[in-house]
């Protein structure tokens, strides 16, 4: 006697399906993350701007020198200096930054000897999240981010 085996198996439209559904979950998941990372890239930025603004601040008053830190849209990047030939590092905006120097009422902070800033103020910054600005109080020239 013959006996027929019975083979089941998943059919081509069954496995079609389950390919679109992972690649569907797939495609949210990446998105997701880019937008996460996008957000954490932004959040760096920023306070490394601060973090900069306090080791120039810090610098001025160890080494008893003017130091300046130049933002600048063209080459979208800004420039710490010790003095006109002296540069010290630079740093590049990332992807998506715009320095907006017209809405800006400083473009250079400058910091004294005794540490005390000479050129308060508030820098704006376009983002892909919106317009984001950096506020340089009077006195010892402490920053924040809103």
């Amino acid at each position: 006697m013959m006996d027929i085996k019975s083979e089941r198996g998943y059919t081509f439209i069954e496995m079609l399906i389950v390919l679109f559904i992972a690649m569907c979950l797939s495609a949210i998941v990446i998105k997701f993350s880019l937008k996460v990372a996008e957000t954490r890239e932004l959040e760096r930025f920023f306070t490394q701007i601060q973090l900069d603004i306090q080791y120039i601040q810090t610098y001025s008053m160890n080494q008893r020198e003017y130091i300046s830190m130049k933002f600048e849209s063209s080459s979208r990047r800004y420039i710490i200096k010790k003095d006109i030939f002296t540069q010290l590092y630079e740093r590049p905006f990332p992807k998506g930054v715009e320095f907006m120097p017209v809405s800006s009422s400083v473009h250079t902070i400058i910091y004294n000897y005794n540490g005390n800033v000479m050129t308060a103020g508030t820098i704006y910054f376009k983002t892909p999240q919106g317009v984001k600005k950096v506020v340089i109080t009077l006195g010892r020239g402490r920053s924040r981010v809103e």
